[in-house]
């Protein structure tokens, strides 16, 4: 059980947001934590020994990450006990290679990843994070983690002066109006101030927009937490809290925490992908007497948890919400459940 006070897993999660402006950050936050807690990492093209009661993760494009501690049972008869989470949020994407010149500024044109809010990114200061492919001095590819540590671009909107119909709704050109504007410069003026990198070094990147607004508590009584990415590394960091407090017990404890939730997990990285699937079978086959229907066995004998974001009633809009199943906000756990098995759960689970 975690013994951390409200207020201090307040803080926690609001310091894991604000450092987690990609799903590559929040994957490479994550591994932190479990290396803080003794959890060791493992390669998925390397052998694996495991040892009864010990923690392992494996990360996959670095964005993902599945981690677990061992039981001391059987998985046979024991199982598993999963939980799933996603690392990724909407935002839109730089489509970096487009940044050019318009009007006396720099305009980097985006390309939407999931399912934005577009309304919601005009008008606010925003930071530059990602991952970005360089050559490295032996002529192979470095990666690197980088994040803005100030706010590099605003996507402004149209001033009501020119646009009179602003408060009936607007519809959004995408590639014409939520453009990136950086103000004088130029594009190798952000490579150099985000990783130090000349143009010529710059391979390939994943460069996203990121809200530089820090995650804050607000309300009366300051129960109201305001936050970008809350969908869904609110999950993430309860399942990390979960999974590092759990005591040994019989059965294997193992979190995923996926990415590319947002566009349909059908990535090498995503929950539909073989990641999790292939890492149960081999812990499975790392123990002494198994053979493979061991993970058919086991996989009988588990249960998953999928962690997601639920929307709780907004009091401005009632009328979209069922009056009978409508969550309130810090009221608890919500239980999802779709008549047409949208949610997997069922009376039985």
């Amino acid at each position: 059980m975690c013994k951390q006070s409200v207020s201090e897993q307040s803080a926690a999660l609001m310091a894991y947001l604000d450092a987690s402006p990609t799903a590559y950050h929040a994957s490479a936050n994550a591994r932190a934590r479990l290396e803080e807690a003794g959890f060791s990492a493992l390669d998925e093209g390397a052998a694996w020994s495991l040892a009864a009661g010990r923690g392992y993760f494996v990360e996959r494009n670095q964005s993902a990450l599945i981690a677990f501690r061992v039981g001391s049972g059987c998985l046979a008869t024991e199982g598993f006990r999963l939980a799933a989470a996603h690392t990724d949020s909407p935002a839109p994407k730089l489509k970096w290679r487009g940044a050019a010149e318009r009007s006396g500024v720099l305009r980097i044109p985006v390309e939407s990843y999931g399912g934005m809010l577009q309304s919601s990114w005009f008008d606010r200061p925003l930071a530059i994070a990602g991952r970005v492919a360089l050559q490295a001095a032996s002529g192979g590819v470095r990666w690197q983690l980088v994040s803005s540590s100030r706010p590099l671009a605003i996507i402004p909107g149209l001033a009501i002066h020119l646009n009179r119909e602003a408060n009936q709704g607007t519809a959004i050109n995408v590639q014409q109006h939520l453009a990136a504007l950086c103000g004088a410069g130029s594009f190798a003026d952000i490579l150099k101030e985000l990783c130090g990198a000349r143009p010529e070094e710059l391979l390939d990147a994943d460069l996203f927009l990121a809200d530089c607004q820090p995650a804050t508590l607000c309300g009366i009584n300051q129960d109201i937490l305001s936050a970008p990415r809350l969908d869904n590394l609110s999950s993430c960091q309860a399942l990390l809290d979960a999974l590092i407090a759990a005591p040994l017990t019989a059965a294997t404890p193992v979190i995923f925490l996926a990415d590319n939730e947002e566009v349909g997990s059908e990535t090498a990285q995503g929950a539909a992908s073989a990641f999790w699937r292939d890492t149960l079978e081999r812990l499975c086959l790392t123990q002494g007497d198994a053979d493979h229907e061991t993970i058919f066995r086991a996989l009988s004998r588990s249960f998953l948890l999928s962690v997601d974001a639920a929307h709780a009633v907004h009091p401005n809009y009632e009328e979209k919400h069922d009056p009978a199943y409508a969550p309130q906000l810090n009221r608890g756990v919500v239980i999802k459940n779709n008549a047409s098995f949208r949610y997997s759960s069922t009376a039985v689970s």
